[in-house]
């Protein structure tokens, strides 16, 4: 995959807004990037002293010391990680400014909080709007800087969003590579009530082995298939699975995909992308998927229905190992009941 060749980082100068700049600038070390360092000054803010004294000698002020502050950041990054960045103090609207800015880069880096001393730019809501509606992949940064990113967790529900997802992190890789991650709802299992253990085992050894097929293929087919890379599979609550594999594989990084402009991405449903990022103690990267790319559906069931001579039919399955349980279970119903109430969770 191709390299990143331009990153802006945006600052209010919290700790949190110089973490992300620190790290923007780790990243463009490592991929010969332009360094881009911008903060927005917003107006609105300095109403007050305008009522007051002149209508900009508050705005004016807050400038100079904006772009002094910025001036020595620069400088301690560039030193830090041998590289040049360009800085930039623009008065402005804070989500609109960035949203323009984001136009002519590869990758915007945030920190997740803000509330610097130059309040305004990286307000908890500005944040959520840039990663909901930018056309770009944006990095939110939580943790200090100690390296570069070792683990990468790409979480997966095979549609194009996940594609996206999977290219983002390959270029985002260094060491161990990428570990790709799929959380199968255990919710399904209902069906498998009243069936015997050692069928519901036979089961979810099919599942699980129809699923690693999928996601090897369809790493295969963004061409990956000679990059390392690690596959895991989890029963359960998708945001849990995920948070759970993120803990114990010791992930740095998160990389999800998103739907688009719309809300944080399909790569799990309903509110689960907001809330890995929300949990998450480690840094999360959202992918917008591909302007090319044709809508993606999300996956009903862990397998592909068409095309695929290793699909299998969950929903079937479940009723044939539920007839297959019946033949051998008929009269024995009362022995064979506590055994179903063991359910994996790795």
């Amino acid at each position: 995959m191709t390299s990143l060749t331009s990153i802006l980082a945006a600052t209010d100068f919290s700790v949190d807004g110089n973490n992300a700049v620190r790290r923007a600038a780790l990243l463009a070390h490592e991929h010969g990037a332009h360094l881009r360092i911008l903060h927005v000054l917003n107006a609105a803010g300095c109403k007050p002293l305008r009522d007051w004294f002149s209508p900009t000698l508050d705005l004016d002020l807050k400038a100079s010391q904006a772009r002094d502050a910025l001036r020595r950041l620069a400088v301690e990054v560039s030193g830090a990680y041998d590289l040049t960045a360009s800085v930039e103090v623009i008065v402005g609207d804070p989500f609109e400014t960035l949203m323009q800015a984001s136009e002519h880069v590869d990758l915007v880096v945030l920190g997740q909080r803000g509330h610097g001393r130059f309040k305004g730019l990286l307000a908890g809501r500005t944040v959520d709007r840039m990663i909901r509606t930018c056309r770009r992949p944006v990095l939110v940064v939580k943790t200090a800087v100690q390296g570069t990113y070792r683990r990468v967790l790409v979480p997966i529900d095979f549609t194009a969003s996940s594609d996206a997802a999977i290219r983002v992190a390959d270029r985002m890789r260094r060491a161990e590579g990428m570990h790709v991650f799929h959380a199968i709802n255990s919710k399904r299992e209902a069906v498998m009530r009243g069936v015997p253990g050692h069928v519901i085992r036979e089961t979810h050894l099919m599942e699980e082995g129809a699923t690693n097929a999928r996601m090897r293929r369809q790493v295969a087919r963004l061409g990956l298939d000679s990059t390392p890379m690690n596959y895991a599979l989890a029963y359960g609550s998708p945001a849990r699975a995920t948070l759970r594999h993120a803990h114990r594989l010791g992930a740095d990084l998160i990389v999800a995909g998103k739907q688009g402009r719309s809300t944080l991405g399909n790569f799990l449903l309903g509110s689960v992308s907001s809330r890995v990022l929300s949990e998450a103690t480690c840094d999360m990267l959202i992918a917008p998927r591909r302007r090319d790319s044709s809508p993606p559906q999300a996956a009903k069931t862990v397998a592909p229905r068409p095309n695929s001579e290793h699909y299998i039919d969950n929903a079937a399955l479940a009723q044939s190992a539920a007839a297959h349980a019946g033949a051998l279970t008929q009269g024995h119903w009362i022995h064979n009941k506590a055994r179903f109430v063991s359910r994996r969770s790795s």
